[in-house]
């Protein structure tokens, strides 16, 4: 990463990122994201809600089922947006899980206290979804080239397509923020 020069104080937590055509510009937390303090002017959600997960291979599935449950409470949401958040959740989830920690290594029931921390975040907004994903690591999500006959490697090519935008940035503490703005139809 190539750092800034003189930064504002309030975006001193930014870096520059060296920038490929598959990486998207580094931005800053989004309007009423969970990373932000409440005040007046800012977007505030009509309901929030926040899962913290370990991240295993177990993980997309909590968030699958937590995300189900919790647009569920959501007035006016839909079978299809629903639908599309829960793969958006999981492609996200997916990515935090394989990121943050060594995927080669399977984890033994005693060393699971030892596994990233993963959170995601959820806020219903009157016109959009705003989700959320935080993990443990620092690099950017890269969009990668699939091939035809791959397994994987298009998590961020269905979120790139399904969402309104996304984007990422780094918080102050460490790791990172990936999120996506799904238009509620």
């Amino acid at each position: 990463m190539v750092h800034a020069g003189t930064l504002s104080p309030e975006n001193a937590w930014r870096e520059v990122v060296t920038m490929t055509p598959d990486t998207r510009p580094l931005a800053g937390p989004a309007g009423g994201s969970a990373w932000q303090p409440a005040r007046p002017g800012r977007p505030r959600p009509m309901n929030a809600g926040m899962l913290a997960l370990v991240a295993l291979p177990t993980s997309p599935f909590w968030a699958r089922r937590y995300t189900r449950s919790f647009l569920g409470t959501c007035h006016g949401m839909t079978d299809s947006t629903t639908e599309t958040a829960e793969l958006l959740v999981s492609e996200l989830v997916t990515n935090a899980v394989r990121f943050s920690g060594d995927p080669a290594r399977t984890l033994r029931y005693s060393e699971r206290a030892n596994a990233g921390l993963i959170s995601l975040s959820l806020r219903h907004f009157r016109e959009a979804l705003l989700i959320e994903v935080y993990d443990t690591d620092n690099d950017p999500p890269v969009r990668s080239h699939a091939g035809d006959y791959a397994e994987n490697g298009r998590g961020l090519m269905l979120v790139d397509a399904l969402s309104k935008e996304w984007s990422y940035f780094f918080p102050p503490g460490g790791g990172k923020v990936v999120y996506c703005f799904l238009e509620i139809t």
